[in-house]
């Protein structure tokens, strides 16, 4: 009897899984956007939520006038007999990161820690500007655009934060175990 429930239960779970959420591997998510990116994956207590957090630069095409730092966050919980599965936050927020053109020349900060206003959703020209959002899974958060042609360009993530699915909520600091170090791309 007790097999029985156990191939109940994988039976239920997988039919869960087709039909009302997206299996994805444990690696970091995109967003949808470039594959150039460092990221780093923050675990609670206990395994049973993950944030992904990438930090990468946008540079304007075709002409590379203008660029962008942007920093990608995706969430997810974890299912028994199943895996990471993408998971709709209550609120996805960055608090403090850094854009750089040509090192040290010319640095813009962004985020809600600077202004709620210093960040573009989902796109370098997207008409939602916010630094936090509500009930989304995966999102993406464009700095403030800097222009001019540069050589190098770097991103740092200071501190990101979230609230999961049930409202509890998750701090990320440079300090704590997953940033001992800014999360930097540089380019």
């Amino acid at each position: 009897m007790l097999a029985f429930r156990t191939a109940l239960r994988v039976l239920s779970l997988m039919c869960l899984a087709g039909s009302a959420v997206v299996v994805v591997g444990a690696s970091p998510a995109s967003a949808g956007l470039s594959a150039t990116r460092n990221c780093k994956n923050f675990e609670t207590a206990g395994y049973t939520r993950k944030l992904s957090i990438c930090a990468r630069v946008w540079i304007s095409d075709p002409y590379a006038t203008q660029s962008r730092g942007v920093v990608e966050m995706h969430t997810y919980k974890w299912v028994d007999y199943v895996g990471w599965v993408d998971s709709v936050s209550q609120s996805i927020t960055v608090n403090s990161a850094r854009f750089y053109a040509d090192s040290t020349t010319y640095r813009v900060s962004f985020g809600n820690n600077i202004s709620s206003t210093t960040c573009r959703v989902n796109g370098p020209s997207s008409s939602q500007i916010a630094c936090s959002v509500p009930n989304t899974y995966r999102v993406a958060f464009y700095g403030p655009a800097v222009n001019g042609v540069y050589q190098s360009f770097r991103t740092c993530v200071d501190t990101v934060s979230w609230r999961d699915d049930q409202g509890r909520p998750w701090v990320v600091s440079v300090g704590d175990a997953i940033f001992q170090v800014p999360l930097c791309y540089t380019a």
